[in-house]
């Protein structure tokens, strides 16, 4: 049986209720987005199509799906409420952090096939020994049809205040969750480990490929290392958003070496491919997300455009061998 994981950026699933703790004023009534109830239940009801056409094209829904960009477990609850989305019956994970924006991260799944064993968020571990403000990971771990894995759901710091002045935070995104990793297998051996996020770092930058290990191809994997499916996807040019005119690929789904089929070990869940070239990875695009040729999204400025997300969500699928 093969089952689909998701990551997908829901671009700033906000509620209409003003939170005196964070800056979420202009997604308000009366703020400067005139963020309202009809505007918030078109934004659930888009979302909930694009995870609809998921089911479609990968015979049925995500087993896991991580989130970013959402205020609070309410609006996580929403979207599973979709009448796209009730059949598969998602449950809701998710965690409030110190985010000045009041946006994190969360993750649904599907209890049916997952059975959740723990979760926590975590605080990144800053090399400095400060405290993060910002946002957590997600952790959850449990047994997919009897096999243990573990998620991490990331949303790392953006580049928007410079790239080399917030690499540190993403060097320390990575760390924290490969060593938060390290100490579950050291619990469970055979667990397997799927890191997924918005972590605002191409596959080939430091955090993704030297800290976390995460290598290009699927051969020579070291015990305890990872593969990422979507660097050949990056190099190909491909993209999940559009910056400065130009597709990156910051969103990215990478996985633990005992979950590919050249781990020479028992029989059990691995990445398969998902077209004729070698790809492990999909990004999920159909031209109804699109306008002229990008992401179509829900705001361009203040004016609402009626979208889905400034970002395209990626996925992977498992099956047993």
């Amino acid at each position: 049986m093969a089952y689909t994981f998701m990551f997908y950026n829901l671009e700033n699933l906000y509620d209409t209720v003003d939170d005196p703790q964070t800056d979420d004023d202009a997604f308000t009534p009366m703020g400067d987005k005139r963020w309202t109830r009809d505007k918030y239940n078109k934004k659930l009801s888009n979302l909930s199509e694009i995870f609809s056409a998921v089911a479609s094209a990968h015979n049925g829904f995500p087993v896991v799906a991580g989130v970013s960009e959402v205020e609070n477990l309410k609006v996580l609850k929403d979207l599973v409420a979709q009448k796209r989305m009730t059949g598969a019956h998602y449950k809701c994970l998710h965690f409030e952090s110190n985010d000045a924006r009041g946006v994190e991260v969360g993750m649904l799944y599907r209890p049916d096939k997952f059975t959740l064993m723990g979760c926590e968020p975590l605080k990144l571990n800053l090399r400095s020994g400060r405290e993060y403000i910002g946002r957590d990971i997600l952790a959850a771990w449990g047994a997919v049809d009897g096999e243990m894995f573990a998620f991490y759901i990331c949303h790392f710091l953006s580049r928007r205040g410079g790239v080399a002045s917030s690499a540190g935070f993403r060097r320390a995104g990575a760390e924290t969750a490969r060593d938060h990793a390290a100490e579950l297998r050291r619990m469970y051996p055979d667990i397997k480990v799927v890191i997924m996020g918005d972590m605002n770092d191409s596959p080939s930058d430091e955090s993704l490929s030297l800290l976390l290990r995460a290598h290009k191809t699927i051969f020579n994997v070291p015990e305890g290392e990872y593969y990422n499916p979507f660097w050949m996807l990056s190099d190909e040019g491909q993209g999940t958003s559009v910056h400065n005119h130009r597709w990156v690929l910051y969103d990215n789904i990478i996985v633990s070496h005992n979950l590919l089929p050249t781990w020479p070990s028992l029989k059990g869940f691995r990445v398969v491919r998902l077209d004729g070239k070698n790809h492990y990875g999909e990004i999920f695009r159909r031209n109804f997300m699109l306008r002229k040729g990008t992401p179509r999204r829900s705001y361009y400025g203040n004016t609402f455009d009626d979208g889905y997300s400034d970002h395209l969500p990626v996925l992977i699928k498992i099956d047993r061998r």
